[in-house]
């Protein structure tokens, strides 16, 4: 089950990362690879924010 958290943790942050930079970033007027950077660090805010969501751990009461 592990592993299958990780393979849709990087498939959905990759997608959204690429959603951002292809249809978003590139349609404006700035230069190509400061729209792949910010679409990088999007795809890596997404990957630890679902991260923390998926693998956090349960704490005991």
């Amino acid at each position: 089950m592990k592993t299958l958290k990780w393979i849709i943790l990087l498939i959905v942050s990759v997608g959204v990362g690429s959603f951002i930079d292809v249809n978003i970033l590139e349609k404006i007027d700035i230069n190509v690879w400061l729209s792949r950077g910010i679409g990088c660090l999007v795809t890596v805010i997404i990957a630890l924010l679902m991260h923390h969501c998926f693998f956090r751990k349960k704490s005991s009461k």
